[in-house]
């Protein structure tokens, strides 16, 4: 069987940022949101969090900046910009705008990437470790609580699972 082609967002000098790809093969939830994005039709559930077509360029701009930031560097511009999830699940954060993350050895096997939170003057955040080499974009969504639906933790790591298993092929 032939490799999986993903998505590759950057290849920079830190890490490898792609897209990460579902089990048919074909379908990439966050290659798909940032040709929405582009194209301005990005449309969530809820209309509370729906973006203006301007709003929406300009997130899937910086996005593609942020992203190769991290890839480039190891880091994100500010504090702010990520957050750790679940079990080695992490999240860009832009606005109400979330891309879950997760890191690999490009072999179908990953460790979690686990760090305890900082506490800052206003709240905290979780320090980036030092991931693997190769990072996978694995969904996007628009986060509407101030707590992560269960249902997109769950998306996030069956999206994990179901892309490094093409790496063990």
């Amino acid at each position: 069987m032939t490799k999986v082609e993903r998505r590759v967002i950057c290849n920079g000098v830190v890490y490898e940022v792609a897209c990460a790809v579902r089990a048919d093969r074909m379908t990439s939830p966050v290659a798909r949101f940032l040709d929405s994005l582009k194209e301005k039709k990005w449309s969530p559930e809820s209309t509370d969090a729906a973006l203006q077509p301007d709003e929406q360029v300009k997130t899937h701009a910086w996005l593609q900046a942020a992203i190769r930031q991290f890839a480039n560097t190891g880091e994100f511009a500010h504090m702010g910009n990520w957050n750790s999830l679940v079990n080695g699940i992490w999240e860009i954060k832009r606005w109400q705008i979330r891309i879950s993350f997760f890191d690999t050895d490009g072999l179908g096997n990953y460790a979690p990437k686990i760090t305890e939170r900082m506490h800052t003057g206003g709240g905290g955040y979780f320090p980036l470790p030092e991931f693997d080499e190769y990072i996978r974009l694995g969904t996007a969504f628009a986060k509407e609580t101030q707590k992560t639906p269960q249902r997109e933790l769950d998306l996030a790591q069956l999206v994990r699972k179901e892309d490094l298993a093409h790496d063990k092929q």
